[in-house]
């Protein structure tokens, strides 16, 4: 579909999606249909990931009961009270080897796997999501690549605390492009992030090493839904472009 739009069209056509994107605090009744959330869906699956190791779950809340209760966990905000769905984004930090195996196993039913990726996927990023009991293994990893960087540029091998902030930073990029897969069917979204982290992972039967990153409230906005023109902080605070200053040069 794609294909047939000139680049100016994209252009403009992506822009438009990302300012008319806001957070909705009202919807109205009506439910989303199942073809729209399965495009939403499969375009959030694309969002980049690190290492592509898409440690996400996406959990539609459709039941009332259900969304009433997980409204409960994220503290009565307005938002879920009034949207038809509900979605939990997960954050999985114990599924590497998982996703690693297909990894290489689909690259080498495509023909195209390398023994530099069988070491990356194969034991290297193994080595990194393993911190061992209490994550001891995780501190004593993460010393060394920090001692490393005295002399060189060094990864970082990873805490169990590194572990689940990247698995966090990857499940909030799928969650934006999921509100924005959302707006540019005509639908809107309120992301939330106060919850009560231990009722969500109740609510939802979550294993050990998951936990929720955000909730969504999904549906059509309602008069009154909107609150306030957006507001963006000044520009030159959030933004850096130093160019040749940045190499040290006067």
């Amino acid at each position: 579909m794609t294909e047939s739009l000139s680049p100016d069209m994209l252009r403009q056509a992506f822009h438009e999606v990302v300012a008319s994107r806001r957070t909705i605090r009202a919807f109205l009744p009506d439910p989303v249909p199942q073809e729209v959330l399965d495009r939403c869906l499969e375009s959030a699956l694309m969002a980049p990931s690190a290492s592509n190791l898409q440690p996400w779950e996406f959990i539609v809340i459709r039941d009332p009961e259900l969304r009433q209760r997980a409204n409960a966990v994220c503290l009565n905000q307005r938002g879920p009270a009034t949207a038809p769905l509900m979605v939990a984004l997960v954050a999985h930090r114990d599924i590497c080897k998982r996703h690693c195996d297909f990894i290489l196993q689909t690259l080498q039913e495509r023909g195209i796997l390398r023994k530099s990726q069988e070491r990356y996927w194969g034991r290297i990023m193994p080595l990194i999501f393993t911190y061992g009991p209490f994550g001891l293994f995780g501190v004593i990893k993460k010393a060394i690549s920090r001692m490393g960087s005295l002399w060189k540029p060094m990864p970082n091998l990873y805490s169990r605390a590194d572990v689940r902030v990247l698995t966090h930073k990857s499940t909030a990029l799928a969650a934006a492009t999921f509100m924005l897969a959302l707006r540019a069917e005509g639908y809107d979204s309120c992301p939330m992030e106060g919850f009560d982290p231990w009722r969500a992972r109740k609510l939802l039967k979550l294993p050990r090493g998951a936990e929720v990153c955000m909730f969504l409230a999904i549906g059509k906005r309602a008069e009154g839904g909107l609150w306030w023109d957006r507001m963006l902080v000044p520009k030159e605070w959030v933004v850096q472009d130093p160019g040749e200053d940045m190499g040290g040069k006067p």
